[in-house]
């Protein structure tokens, strides 16, 4: 079974969506399905932008 290539996403990309949760107060769930983002990606994105 091969595995999927890892995802990349841009720096842009990720500041937006973190800036989503945190300034728009949108959930985690909201914006993943939004963005077609993992929604560990993006908890993991958040936690280190605190």
């Amino acid at each position: 079974m091969q595995q999927l290539p890892k995802a990349a996403y841009s720096p842009d990309f990720r500041d937006r969506a973190v800036k989503l949760h945190l300034d728009e107060n949108l959930t985690i769930t909201e914006i993943s399905k939004r963005l077609s983002l993992p929604k560990g990606t993006l908890k993991n994105w958040v936690a280190a932008a605190r």
